[in-house]
């Protein structure tokens, strides 16, 4: 048996997303099953993230559909039969999301350091048992670096290779205090709070030594 299958994702304002009827497809049942439970536990799918219904035209019907992220995907398969099918499911979603999160990393060349902070991110948050879906976080910290440096999202491939370094670093920073916190049995809480307060120094002294443009921040 063939274990790898490709999952098709997609990016959603920066999240990656499962659409319902490959889950339902690569599940082999109707997709019609696959949206009654979704609609079942909707209350408990938009504690972890929101959830955008979408309809498409299939064969002249409209056919109404879920776009699932991360967290999402993976709770909507703890309620289906533990078959062959789904245990493989989950191991290519797990594949597919890795997949995602490698190629905006990579669209955005932000350097090694945001890799190897984001899977540190990831690491802890785990060990911590956070209620919080794991996107959140890696969310957050990108969030911290944005305010840092005063720049707005979406905005970062524009900006000079100066700066793009210098968030670099700032992603190395961050990703050295969430690593100390799991060397010192400490929670993503106190994780965050160290890597906000290292990262708004390092950006306070950086920026005044930079030879900048004054209408940087204004990249559009």
């Amino acid at each position: 048996m063939n274990l790898l299958r490709h999952i098709p994702v997609q990016q959603m304002k920066g999240e990656a997303r499962v659409d319902s009827r490959v889950i339902a497809e690569q599940l082999n049942i109707k997709h019609k099953s696959t949206l009654q439970l979704v609609r079942r536990y909707r209350d408990r799918l938009q504690i972890i993230g929101t959830l955008p219904f979408q309809m498409a035209k299939t064969g002249g019907r409209k056919t109404e559909f879920a776009l699932l992220n991360e967290d999402q995907s993976y709770f909507l398969l703890t309620l289906s039969s533990n078959t062959d099918r789904s245990v493989n499911l989950k191991l290519n979603l797990v594949l597919a999301f890795r997949d995602a999160r490698e190629s905006l990393a990579a669209k955005f060349d932000y350097l090694p350091c945001y890799r190897e902070c984001h899977e540190t991110i990831a690491q802890l948050v785990r060990l911590s048992c956070s209620s919080t879906p794991e996107s959140i976080h890696h969310m957050n910290v990108e969030k911290l670096i944005n305010k840092a440096f005063d720049i707005r999202p979406g905005v970062r491939s524009k900006l000079p290779p100066s700066i793009r370094s210098a968030i670099s670093v700032a992603e190395y920073i961050a990703g050295t205090q969430y690593r100390r916190a799991i060397d010192e049995n400490e929670d993503h809480k106190v994780a965050y709070k160290a890597a906000k307060v290292a990262v708004n120094n390092y950006a306070a002294s950086i920026l005044d030594a930079l030879p900048l443009p004054d209408t940087w921040v204004n990249i559009t």
